[in-house]
Parts: structure tokens; sequence; C-alpha cells
């Protein structure tokens, strides 16, 4: 009688502690993590988020990080709504949301496709998030094939706490976003000031909505380095003109040696389709 008892006593023991157990093992299941990686090439150097995109179910979890000493940041440029994510995360629209070694999670309560930028790095570092029916989390690899130039995000953003949408007017084509040939349709001059270099570009309507992106280099021993930049978005269709100034130290250069060979690189990068890119060679005189 007694050898049932003791056996009764230990069932009950075993099973409370399998009662104990099920609920942490639960609460230990593994979310999807997307996490800032930097690639030291090139001129700038690459910025990617690895990987560029995973799906969860609704009321999904994703794991968002920086474990890196390089600024970064997360910028919700196309979601049905705003994820609801954790202080952690730095959230905002421009560069001033970032930051180094940092890590929290974003939870997501509605079906759709969520795209967001580093608020420091641009487009050229984009990830996205799938949300559909709830069920299993799927992570999925996307690795750059090749290191991304590191670009700035937009110069304009929407008011914080709203996420970017395509315009409804924008046409959904293939095309070139330029009004014309590129030789005739992007133009470069040493501007009106010394120092400066005048610009316009004709945009045709595969621009609307787009974003433009102009930077001015000079050669530092074998490399490019970047003393100007000028940017634009949202775009209409039609002629827009800027002015791109050089930084005190090139500008500094030019007064002393009364010349300085430049180098200006463009990218027009619309809503849809292929970026285009333009490099021309200048030489300001003083």
């Amino acid at each position: 009688m007694r050898l049932r008892r003791r056996f009764a006593v230990g069932v009950v023991a075993v099973l409370g502690a399998a009662t104990a157990v099920l609920p942490a093992l639960a609460g230990s299941e593994t979310i999807p993590a997307i996490e800032a990686v930097n690639v030291a090439e090139g001129i700038y150097g690459g910025h990617h988020w690895s990987p560029a995109q995973v799906s969860v179910g609704v009321g999904g979890t994703v794991s968002l990080s920086n474990p890196s000493e390089v600024k970064h940041g997360v910028y919700w440029v196309g979601a049905p709504v705003s994820p609801s994510c954790t202080a952690g995360v730095p959230v905002g629209v421009s560069a001033a949301a970032s930051g180094v070694k940092w890590s929290g999670t974003c939870t997501f309560a509605t079906a759709g496709t969520y795209t967001f930028y580093c608020t420091v790095h641009g487009a050229a570092m984009t990830a996205r998030v799938t949300v559909g029916e709830a069920g299993t989390s799927t992570p999925t690899a996307t690795t750059p094939t090749s290191p991304v130039t590191s670009t700035a995000p937009p110069s304009t953003y929407p008011p914080p706490g709203e996420v970017s949408t395509p315009p409804s007017h924008v046409p959904s084509m293939s095309g070139s976003p330029l009004s014309g040939a590129a030789p005739g349709a992007v133009h470069f001059a040493p501007g009106p000031h010394a120092g400066t270099i005048k610009g316009s570009i004709g945009l045709s309507t595969v621009a609307i909505g787009g974003r433009l992106e102009v930077d001015l280099l000079v050669r530092h021993g074998s490399k490019l380095v970047r003393v100007g930049r000028v940017l634009r978005s949202h775009l209409r269709a039609g002629k827009l003109a800027f002015v791109l100034p050089l930084d005190a130290g090139a500008a500094l250069t030019l007064r002393s040696r009364r010349r300085l060979a430049v180098t200006v690189r463009l990218a027009l990068v619309p809503l849809h389709g292929a970026t285009l890119r333009i490099t021309r060679n200048l030489v300001l005189r003083r």
C-alpha cells in the first residue's frame, strides 16, 4: 500500500514539473531577428540589414538590433500601419533617430508588407517584414551579393508617427525617369559663386514621388572623398534646379590652389524601377 502511495506522489510531482516547464518552453520560442551589418569596402563602406526580409504572422514580433559602433536607426517608409516598437529601437524620420549598440522588438498587428530604411544610410539599407495570417515565423536570409554604397535618407519626411506610402497618382510604369536623353536632361556647370556647382535635371512622370541624391567628390590619394551633397525627395515631373556647394575644407583647397577637379555623382531613385546613376567630371576655378 505504501509503495502505491509513493508511486502516486511521484507521478503527481513529475506532472507538476512538466506543467511548469511547458509555459517556460512556450515563452522561450525564438522570434525572427534582423541585425545591422557593416562592410568595410568601397569608398564609403557598405551597410545592410541581415537578413533583408523576414515573415511573421499577424500579432508576431521581430527583433531589431545594431550591435556595432556605427550609427543606425529605423525609418518605416511603407506599411499598412506603424508597428509597435519597444524603446530600444530608435524609430524616426531623420538621422537624429539613430544610435550604436541598441536592440529591441517591434510587434505587427496588421497583415501587410512593412518596409524600413536606415535613418542614417537611407534606401541603400532596406529591409522588409511580411506579415501574413497567424502562423510560424519564417526568416528569409537575403544577403546582398556586393557591398551597397551608403546613401543618406531623404531630406524631407512625413511627420513623426506617420508612415509614408506611394502617392495614389504615381503611375506604375517602366521607362526612364528623365524627360529626354541623359546628356540633354542633366546639366552641371560652375555655379555663380566660387566653390559651387549649379545643376538641373529634367524629370518625367516616372520620377514622381522619387528621390534625387547628388554627391560632390574630390580625389584624396587613391580614394574619392565626398565634399558636398544635395538631397531632394517627393519629386515632381518637370525641371529641377539645384546648387551644390563645397564644404569648408574643399573650399579652402580651391582658394589656395585656385583650381580643383571634382566628380559629380547623381542617383535618381524612382518609386518604381531601377536607380539611374550619372557621373560627370568638372574643374572649378577661382
